[in-house]
């Protein structure tokens, strides 16, 4: 029974919580005004828009501003609005300051239309130039231009002005209600952001004091309260200040102005009063405030909003709207105020809103006549200031009312003190006066009076209202009058009869009754006239004008009190939570009674200030009496002499200094002082923007001749590196040989070291310098001259090194470094025992530093230059049809002449003058020959008399030279050993030799030649016969001697006659490119085969026109699926271009930024796109996996993959261009953008959000925000990859431009974070970054599968040239065609330095190979660590990791009949490959492949130095057996084709080649040519075998003048009729 009686117990008191708890929870009014009426949701709420009672009168029916033919809206200001009085008037109905200004808070509590449209629409009001406002301003007298007040029109409902069915509507951000939104916020969210949440109550700064003299807190939490410029002080730093100085209130302008702002506070001590109330009231318990705290808030905030409701519509607005005269001496009576209450009746004049009954199909919207026009009345009404004053401390009305002066915050104020506080002065600067007394300012605005009620504004509104930074001070009167006309409004007359009013017949009409406004009329009259209109009747009038002339004293005229009736009526009656509305249960009837009968304004302020208040209970609950009152029981009106505390007089900055009784101030003082003056701010100046605009693309400029300084620098460093690289390490010297040393030579500063042998010669008095393999660099002759002593030897030892420099007479330094000291001690020794066994003078000096060694040597290069200008005054003196002009030697001086003048070359210098080597017998025996005084040197005479012979075109002479040259003896003929000795000496020149067997043969079929018994003396007619036959005179009269260091001075060109014809050219590259002697059965008879084709002769477009579409049309068919992609993806990338700019032109003209910046922010949004897709496309273009894949797919016929590097480079100028018409657009987008208001780059760039105090300027925009940031970052990434990725960085510079292009990473990155900013637009790189990257990640996770693959090198091979080969093992996945190429990296240079290479091996093989020519310092570095010297001590080579393959057009050589392969120097590594595979093809018997005729061309400096291709060919050769490869190589070593040393050995190989079949110089049947190849002819020749292929492959590799020459050959051949030649070319 008792556990029953507990349990029944809880369930009461639960119950009975749960209904106190539900009792005091009723549905209050929603925030946002939604569903506040049930039948039409929206009706009410927040973002709707304005209803019209009169029709739009857009000029353009659609959204063109109205009324477009009226005056300016300052020169209807100046005469309509502006006082024509010397002084000011108060109100006459009693009026007070507190009225004007609650009414100015109800304005903020039903409407909200201020905040301008997004994007921003101007429509700039120009001021006058004799406009009173301004002219005497310094800043408006400097104008050169019109100036403008700016206007930026009203947001709008996006979906409307888009038609004139469908005219432009302006949007109410908060809702009509009187809900409390004045109070609490206009969102759920701001009014959480300003309650304290305990209690009940609103938060405030010190919880601990009073209601009445609390404040609400700071708002440090950034409230975005409105904060324009302070127009008072005169720096933007002060007039700019931020939002968190500002107090937590509701009402987002709560701040504008000291007075607005006091309403703010009472009414958050309200809301606080009630909730402390509500306490006491339900004895809720200090730790259950939390708990209750929302039950406590609502309770308040419901009272809170029905004493705002009572007081606006049944206190405020019946004075608001008429007040009779007698109102002085009546008191209680509310008759003597508009009956607002009084029951509806038909008298338009006089509305009434009648008892209140809800109506949920009346719409509480804002009009836009009340919004623009009607509620604009109180304009007339504001005060200049304010007079304030202390409690009451006297007992009669008007004694002890302690008014108190005003303390001056101006910047240099003429005085300290004024009686009163001045409106102008105090905007936004409110919280000073508020802190300082605030119940100073209630009792300033319970005693001062508001302005007369008629059609004059203030100054403190007329021409000193607050305005944004760049225009301080603006016309609100001129404000008002171009907002109706932005709103569409139609005009006043128009308008009146909307609202049942008559219209009028003449301007008289408006306001028949009032003198002052009379003369206003008429001045108004005289504007219209004077403008064209109406100058009868008031047609064409603004509202705001015409209505604000009707105001009587009594109150508003006709047309402004009916639409504020009309207006406040609907509000209440379409207010379902309506105070009275006993349906929604907020209040019962009591409490409604109360409200109606006790609250008022005066209440609340007796109850939450220390004023005490007339009729009210003071803090010891006595009623105070009106003698006593610091306040009049009504704040709203003012009875003069029957209230407490008149005004002492109507405040007004005009009047003199003044004494006030009563008074706290001392003496006299002015009442008001003046307005600060109108202030301008340039936006891009005022922010430095005119410093860091330019600044910033001038460093960024700089960057580009900074970054090419860099890549100079760098190639600098690289040339230094490779020197370093060059460099050798001298190893321990175990040779036994005491006359032989292994040392390093220093060669000079630019050619670096290089390993030798030295060796004494003793018997031959020489000091020969070979390099390891024993091959002759250099030889120091020390015999002594002719009749002369021995040669000096002078050696220059270093003490702090190994290094020594011996010097002789006439020669070059030779400057030595030993791995030690004691092997440079016996070398030291060696030397001086050779000097003195040879007879030389020997001596010896020693310096403390090698350095001084190095920088005092005489080197080759020292050597090199003077003997170039040798040269060429041989040549000047051996031609006399050349000048010093053309040979350089203008500026000879007397010294260098005479240097030039005693040169006596060595023998070394003379051969390699000659290009040949010194130790060969040809140079021994033209040395000795032109050595005449045989004194161990060639003077400059002897030269210049053997330079004339070869010169000569005396073929006679120079057989006679080269047959005195072997004549040793001098008998006039020569032996078969000579003629043998001589042949051998030949072939010595090109590194050649031949067996015993083979030389018998040559001599012996040379002796056949010229009818000579073998083994007879050949007497010089003999020699004659050989070598100056009719088939060899031509040549050999055409014979010279190429010098190096002359070029080509001394040769005549040949001209061709005009007329030759085709047959006649083809006849000339047949003789060049084949032999018709050849022995049929041998080697040569491949090359017979072209004597015989017989060829039609073929017609060519006639005229110049018809040749050159013929030369464009082979031009397209060559390059067709190159000019189809090419094409394609340059008309996406312009549509990519158009789509974006159209999109920006046209459909986002609503974003704004197009009519600040212009057709700029089209171009670079265009640019912006066309930038993503082609850097995008990139990574296509870069994955190599891919490309070598695909190249073997059928797709190879319909897309040039082997053309992605030229479409790499293609896409990447694309990409520049565009970048560079971005950069540049966004520059001048900036500037623009940078003009612009805080408040207006908000709205253009809702994702970079600032304060209105923060200004944006361009260093802003360009280095604090992440677009900005990312854009620069960008940009220097693009200059340092585009600089470093020229050709020249790339040739002088490589790991620079791997590594700068290794920036494309960051690139991208930069890329996605430069569009996350949002500025524009929101980011759209993905779109374009997804597919490619997806493509280049996989094709990159490939090859990263490869390339830590270690491949073990098996052997490594130091050949001439500085190549170095490489044999490594196959990794057992590795899959490759002949002509494809990999990349490498050496573990112990780096493991993640990758460089490619052309594969030299065959897919056959075991093993890949690779030929590396060592031209930069990792190829060096490459080549010094697999130098044998280096790898001393260690078993095995050091490993690689191999990346690859990777195709390129010389895998696909078999795809074409005809195939010509040109390799040039190390360029013939990929046709290694592919010659091996045709070796190991050739052995399938049934195979078979496309290809039918191979032809390759190889241009090497020697054969010599690529012996391993030799072996290739040979093996190429001796398997062909069905001809199917042709082979020709040139050998450029002797560099004119018809020099006298190439004659002979051209002679000595035809005559070797008719006999053997085979090369006199590489032992192969192909054919070996002197000089370069004219690639043309021969081409034309290849043609001519074949004349029904129509397409030759080409392929060629070698260094860029090779292969543009080649290059320029197919072309020239294609832009003729026939066959094509199809040209796929590396180069190295």
């Amino acid at each position: 029974m008792d556990v029953k009686i507990v349990l029944v117990a809880l369930a009461i008191l639960t119950s009975s919580e749960c209904q106190e708890i539900e009792e005091e929870s009723p549905e209050l009014h929603p925030l946002d005004g939604y569903f506040n009426n049930l039948l039409h949701p929206d009706w009410g709420a927040v973002e709707t828009v304005l209803l019209r009672k009169s029709p739009p009168a857009y000029a353009d029916g659609v959204y063109l501003l109205s009324g477009q033919n009226r005056p300016n809206p300052f020169d209807i200001s100046e005469r309509a609005h502006r006082s024509n009085t010397p002084q000011s008037l108060g109100s006459v109905r009693g009026r007070t300051a507190m009225q004007v200004y609650f009414g100015q808070q109800v304005v903020e509590e039903i409407m909200d239309v201020q905040r301008p449209g997004c994007p921003r629409e101007y429509e700039n009001i120009p001021v006058p130039r004799n406009n009173t406002l301004y002219r005497d301003s310094e800043a408006f007298r400097n104008a050169r231009d019109t100036v403008f007040m700016p206007f930026p029109r009203s947001r709008f409902d996006q979906r409307t002005g888009q038609a004139p069915s469908n005219p432009r509507q302006q949007l109410n951000e908060i809702t009509p209600y009187l809900d409390g939104q004045l109070m609490y916020g206009p969102a759920r969210t701001w009014t959480d952001a300003i309650r304290e949440f305990r209690g009940g109550k609103l938060l405030a700064l010190d919880p601990s004091k009073p209601v009445q003299e609390s404040l609400p807190a700071i708002n440090d939490i950034r409230l975005p309260f409105a904060n324009p410029p302070n127009p008072r002080e005169n720096t933007r730093e002060r007039r700019l200040l931020p939002v968190a100085r500002f107090w937590r209130l509701g009402n987002p302008r709560a701040m504008e102005n000291p007075f607005l702002l006091s309403f703010g506070v009472l009414w958050f001590r309200w809301h606080n009063y009630l909730a402390e109330e509500y306490i006491r009231m339900k004895n809720i318990q200090e730790s259950d405030l939390e708990k209750y705290d929302e039950q406590i808030f609502n309770y308040a905030r419901k009272w809170v909003v029905a004493s705002h409701q009572k007081i606006v519509l049944y206190d405020w607005l019946p004075r608001w709207l008429f007040t009779r005269s007698d109102f002085a001496n009546v008191t209680n009576d509310e008759s003597i105020f508009y009956p607002i209450r009084d029951p509806k009746n038909n008298d338009p004049r006089r509305p009434t809103c009648g008892p209140y009954a809800y109506n949920p199909n009346i719409h509480p919207g804002i009009t836009t006549e009340f919004q623009t026009a009607a509620m604009r009345y109180g304009h007339t009404l504001v005060t200049p200031g304010l007079w304030r004053r202390g409690a009451k401390t006297g007992n009669q009305l008007q004694q002890g009312c302690n008014w108190f002066p005003t303390n001056l915050r101006l910047p240099n104020p003429p005085v300290q003190q004024t009686h009163g506080l001045r409106l102008c002065n105090a905007y936004w600067n409110s919280q000073e006066s508020v802190e300082e007394n605030l119940d100073a300012l209630y009792r300033g605005l319970a005693s001062t009076l508001g302005e007369k009620e008629d059609h004059i504004m203030v100054e403190d509104l007329a021409g000193q209202v607050f305005g944004p930074l760049e225009f301080s001070r603006r016309d609100l009167a001129a404000l008002n009058i171009q907002r109706a006309r932005d709103h569409g409004l139609t005009d006043y007359q128009t308008i009146r009869e909307t609202f049942g009013l008559p219209r009028l017949n003449s301007w008289q009409e408006i306001n028949p009754n009032n003198t002052l406004t009379q003369q206003a009329i008429e001045a108004l009259r005289l504007l219209y006239e004077g403008s064209g209109l109406n100058g009868t009747s008031p047609e064409d009038v603004d509202l705001f004008t015409g209505g604000l002339m009707e105001t009587t004293e009594d109150g508003p005229g006709d047309l402004f009190r009916v639409m504020m009736v009309e207006q406040f009526c609907r509000i209440r009656d379409g207010d379902r939570f309506w105070y009275e509305n006993l349906d929604n249960k907020i209040f019962n009837q009591t409490e409604i009674d109360r409200i109606n009968n006790e609250i008022t304004l005066g209440y609340i302020l007796s109850k939450v200030t220390n004023l005490r208040v007339e009729g009210q209970l003071d803090r010891n609950n006595i009623n105070v009496s009106r003698n006593q009152a610091d306040i009049q029981a009504d704040p709203f009106v003012h009875r003069g002499d029957n209230d407490t505390c008149q005004q002492p007089q109507q405040l007004d900055p005009n009047v003199a200094p003044v004494t006030v009784r009563e008074s706290n101030a001392t003496g006299s003082l002015y009442l008001i002082e003046n307005c600060t003056s109108w202030q301008t701010f340039d936006y891009f100046f005022g922010m430095e923007s005119n410093i860091s605009f330019p600044l910033t693309f001038i460093w960024i400029g700089l960057v580009v001749p900074a970054t090419i300084g860099v890549m100079l620098l760098m190639a600098r460093q690289r040339k230094k590196k490779m020197m370093a690289a060059r460099k050798k390490k001298a190893h321990t010297d175990t040779s036994t040989d005491p006359n032989t040393f292994n040392v390093v030579e220093w060669v000079g500063k630019k050619e670096g070291e290089r390993n030798v042998v030295i060796k004494f010669d003793s018997q031959r008095k020489k000091l020969h310098v070979n390099d390891r393999r024993g091959k002759p660099l250099r030889m120091i002759d020390l015999r002594p001259k002719q009749g002369s002593a021995g040669k000096s030897i002078r050696l220059w030892n270093a003490d702090d090194q190994p290094v020594v420099s011996v010097r002789a007479d006439g020669e070059i330094d030779l400057v030595l470094r030993f791995a030690a000291v004691d092997r440079k001690t016996q070398f030291s020794s060696k030397l001086k025992s050779f000097a003195e066994g040879i007879g030389a003078n020997y001596s010896t000096n020693n310096f403390a530093k090698a350095e001084l060694i190095f920088n005092s040597a005489t080197t080759k290069e020292d050597r090199q230059k003077l003997l170039d200008k040798f040269f060429r005054v041989i040549c000047l003196q051996a031609f006399k049809d050349k000048t010093s002009k053309d040979l350089d030697l203008e500026n000879l001086d007397h010294e260098t002449a005479k240097k030039i003048a005693e040169i006596q070359l060595t023998r070394t210098e003379f051969a390699e003058a000659l290009g040949l080597k010194p130790t060969s017998i040809f140079v021994r025996n033209m040395f000795l020959l032109v050595d005449a005084d045989r004194s161990g040197f060639v003077s400059f005479r002897e030269f210049l008399d053997f330079f004339v012979v070869l010169s000569s075109q005396d073929a006679e002479s120079k057989i006679h030279l080269i047959f005195s040259m072997y004549d040793i003896q001098r008998r006039g003929k020569l032996s078969k050993k000579d003629f043998a000795n001589m042949i051998k000496s030949l072939l010595d020149l090109s590194d050649s030799s031949l067996d015993e067997r083979k030389m018998e043969e040559l001599v012996q079929s040379m002796y056949k030649a010229a009818n000579l018994s073998y083994g007879a003396d050949i007497t010089f007619e003999d020699f004659k016969r050989i070598f100056a036959s009719e088939e060899y005179a031509g040549t050999l009269q055409k014979a010279t001697l190429n010098l190096d260091g002359v070029g080509d001075y001394g040769q005549q060109p040949v001209k061709q006659s005009a007329n030759t014809t085709i047959r006649a050219r083809r006849a000339t590259v047949l003789k060049n490119y084949t032999q018709k002697g050849a022995t049929k059965g041998k080697g040569l008879k491949r090359q017979q085969s072209v004597v015989h084709v017989t060829t039609h002769q073929t017609e060519y477009p006639k005229t110049p026109f018809a040749q050159k579409m013929y030369e464009i049309t082979s031009y397209i068919s060559y390059n067709r699926l190159e000019i189809f992609w090419g094409t394609l993806f340059t008309l996406v990338l312009i549509g990519i271009f158009l789509e974006r700019a159209f999109y920006y032109s046209f459909e986002r003209e609503t974003g704004g930024l197009r009519r600040i910046a212009g057709y700029g922010v089209t171009v670079t949004r265009g640019a912006a796109s066309a930038m993503m897709f082609t850097y995008c496309s990139l990574l296509i273009t870069m994955s190599r996996n891919m490309i070598t894949f695909f190249r073997e797919t059928f797709l190879h016929r319909f897309f040039p993959w082997d053309s992605m590097h030229a479409l790499h480079k293609y896409i990447a100028y694309q990409a520049l261009l565009f970048t560079f018409v971005h950069v540049i657009g966004h520059g001048i987008n900036l500037y623009h953008i940078s003009t612009q208001t805080s408040g207006d780059g908000n709205c253009y760039f809702m994702e970079y959000f600032r304060a209105q105090d923060v200004l944006a300027s361009f260093h802003y925009w360009a280095y604090t925000t992440i677009t900005g940031l990312t854009g620069i970052i960008l940009t220097l990434i693009v200059i340092v990859m585009y600089v470093f990725a020229t050709p020249y960085a790339r040739r002088n510079a490589f790991n620079a431009f791997w590594g700068t292009h290794s920036l494309y990473i960051f690139l991208y990155i930069f890329m996605i974070m430069h569009g996350l900013g949002r500025l524009v637009q929101a980011p759209i790189t993905h779109t374009y970054l997804i597919g490619p990257l997806f493509i280049f990640i996989i094709d990159k996770l490939i090859s990263i599968s490869r390339k830590k693959i270690e491949c073990r090198v098996v052997k490594a091979e130091l050949l001439p040239s500085d190549v170095t080969a490489l044999v490594f093992q196959r990794p057992t996945t590795f899959d490759y065609k002949s002509g494809q190429w990999v990349r490498i990296a050496c573990l112990e240079l780096g493991e993640n330095e990758y460089h490619p290479f052309t594969i030299s091996s065959a897919p056959h093989e075991e093993y890949l190979s690779l030929h590396i020519r060592a031209v930069g310092p990792w190829t060096y570095n490459l080549r010094n660590l697999y130098d044998p010297d280096n790898l001393e001590g260690r078993s095995s080579y050091p490993s690689v990791y191999v990346d690859g393959p990777y195709g390129e057009g010389h895998q696909d050589w078999y795809r074409y009949e005809v195939a010509v392969l040109v390799g040039g120097g190390i360029g013939v590594t990929p046709f290694a490959s592919i010659l091996k595979d045709i070796v190991h093809k050739s052995k399938i018997a049934d195979l078979r492949f496309p290809c039918k005729k191979v032809y390759f061309l190889w241009v090497t400096r020697t054969q010599k130095q690529f012996e391993w291709m030799t072996d290739i060919i040979r093996e190429v050769e001796n398997v062909d057996s069905k001809q199917f490869m042709d082979t020709h190589i040139f050998v450029t070593q002797f560099k004119e084709k018809f020099d006298l040393r190439t004659t002979m050995l051209y002679i000595c190989e035809r005559h070797f080649q008719k006999v053997a079949g085979k090369s006199l110089f590489t032992g192969l049947s192909a054919v070996t040519h002197f000089g370069r190849p004219d690639f043309q002819d021969f081409l034309k020749s290849v043609k001519m075998e074949h004349p029904n292929v129509r397409n030759f492959g080409v392929f060629s590799c070698g260094p860029p003048n090779m292969t543009n020459n080649l290059d320029s050959a197919c072309t020239n051949l294609n832009k003729r009729e026939g066959a094509t030649f199809v040209h796929h070319f590396e180069n190295f």
